[in-house]
């Protein structure tokens, strides 16, 4: 293993830990949303017919303030090639939603239009490179009766590509994302 290749899983473990930190540190009492992230994945280089199908798109986000959340979503993809399917992207997405509108308490439900900055570190076994993604995402979480909620998102950004053989490359990046789950806890007065 290079130095980059464990300097880049030394960099996902601490931002997993910061989250999960972050995360229980705040009240018990803040609700916390618990979704999926179904995605599909095709990129440039890929070959006609091949792509990326997300495995376990999990995502978490839990309010650290009266406008802005914290989100982490899980990579683990299946990619589908001519020369055999396998894991393609293994890795950690975590975002930060900025909402427009100031909610009344934490404890109250995070919806409305936001925008956020995310950073993406996933490592792909096929293509063999690790990647750095930092993406602006405006979007939208609507929220229904019972605290399910539908975010969409649109991601802008770039992409740095690191492969094994030493190669680098910056690549832009755009993407739709579409995230579905439920706003779990009650919400309490302060």
């Amino acid at each position: 293993m290079n130095l980059i290749q464990s300097s880049f899983r030394f960099i996902c473990l601490i931002v997993f830990v910061t989250g999960i930190t972050t995360a229980s540190a705040q009240s018990k009492r803040v609700p916390f949303f618990l979704g999926i992230n179904p995605s599909l994945t095709v990129e440039p280089f890929y070959e006609k017919g091949e792509l990326d199908i997300s495995l376990l798109p999990i995502v978490f986000q839990r309010s650290i303030s009266k406008r802005a959340d914290i989100r982490f979503t899980s990579v683990l993809n299946l990619g589908i090639r001519k020369t055999g399917n396998q894991i393609s992207h293994l890795g950690l997405e975590t975002a930060a939603p900025f909402f427009l509108q100031k909610k009344e308490s934490r404890q109250d439900y995070s919806k409305g239009f936001f925008i956020a900055p995310v950073l993406s570190l996933t490592s792909n076994q096929i293509e063999k490179h690790q990647n750095i993604g930092l993406w602006l995402e405006p979007g939208y979480h609507l929220l229904f009766d019972n605290a399910i909620a539908m975010s969409f998102g649109l991601q802008f950004g770039g992409t740095y590509f690191h492969y094994n053989n030493g190669a680098t490359k910056w690549g832009s990046h755009f993407g739709a994302k579409i995230i579905l789950g439920k706003w779990m806890g009650k919400k309490n007065a302060e």
